[in-house]
């Protein structure tokens, strides 16, 4: 019997209404629904109730429930444990989340057939050192974004990729990021689409005060170091896809890597990701 995990996001499903609606259907299909304690509790299911490490480690597959940032919260989770995930899709863009929510139990149907592939997505791995220690364990599916605090005061950077000087770069921040990030913050940033299969990494300046300062794509085999040299000890902010964040001070040294592990993501449909491409971000 398979057990199926879901992971709502609340603000977009607030009545819990699309949740219940999957639970009944997977019970239909005799398989066992999964849920975070919280959810089950608010939507009186707690015989579902589970550990989110639990539901991570021993589902079948993961539905989550929501945009995009639910997705790649839930990504950072299940990739430890090789976990796939369906994404349904409850907000606007959904670029990730290619399942709509009034399709939702087509989805499962089909992942239930063997009806379905595979995507792996590259993930980046991250480290900071600081004069106390160092931070370790970061993982991120779309990005790690260095970027200026409150204060308009601009950041000086080191990059090297594989020890190697690159440039210094004197900007708002700058974007490491995988294919799989290339049509969030690094596009907005001017940066370029990369095919979400390659296996590459992209570096993009934030508003650089230079009219050279240009994006850099690298290979998923090299090591990308930025040195930061704020000009003055005001805080800055390391983030890993906008969810997880460090405010720091002072001289720091971030180390960015292909990580072992990738988000496995369920596709149903037959869009690719030309399809996709044209489809989400010309609205």
């Amino acid at each position: 019997m398979n057990k199926i995990g879901l992971i709502p996001n609340i603000d977009k499903d607030k009545d819990l209404a699309v949740t219940k609606r999957l639970v009944r259907h997977l019970l239909d299909k005799n398989c066992i629904p999964q849920l975070p304690e919280k959810i089950a509790e608010m939507a009186g299911l707690e015989m579902y109730a589970r550990k989110e490490d639990e539901i991570y480690e021993h589902s079948d597959f993961i539905i989550s429930l929501g945009g995009d940032g639910t997705l790649l919260g839930v990504g950072r989770r299940a990739c430890q444990y090789n976990t796939p995930i369906l994404g349904v899709n409850l907000g606007t863009l959904g670029f990730l989340t290619a399942e709509e929510k009034n399709r939702a139990e087509y989805a499962i149907d089909k992942v239930l057939m063997g009806a379905y592939k595979k995507e792996k997505r590259m993930m980046l791995q991250t480290s900071i050192a600081k004069e106390d220690g160092r931070i370790t364990g970061i993982t991120a599916l779309n990005d790690i974004c260095i970027s200026r605090g409150l204060l308009y005061k601009i950041l000086e950077f080191n990059v090297f990729v594989n020890d190697e000087y690159v440039d210094t770069l004197r900007a708002d921040g700058v974007i490491i990021c995988t294919p799989t990030g290339s049509t969030a913050y690094n596009l907005s940033a001017g940066g370029p689409v990369l095919k979400a299969d390659a296996e590459i990494i992209a570096i993009t300046p934030i508003a650089p005060h230079t009219l050279t300062s240009r994006s850099i794509v690298v290979s998923a085999d090299d090591v990308v170091t930025v040195e930061i040299n704020p000009r003055e000890d005001t805080a800055f902010t390391i983030s890993a896809d906008g969810q997880e964040s460090w405010s720091l001070t002072g001289k720091k040294v971030v180390q960015i890597c292909k990580a072992k592990v990738y988000t496995t993501i369920i596709k149903t449909n037959s869009q690719n990701f030309y399809d996709v491409l044209r489809h989400k971000l010309s609205r």
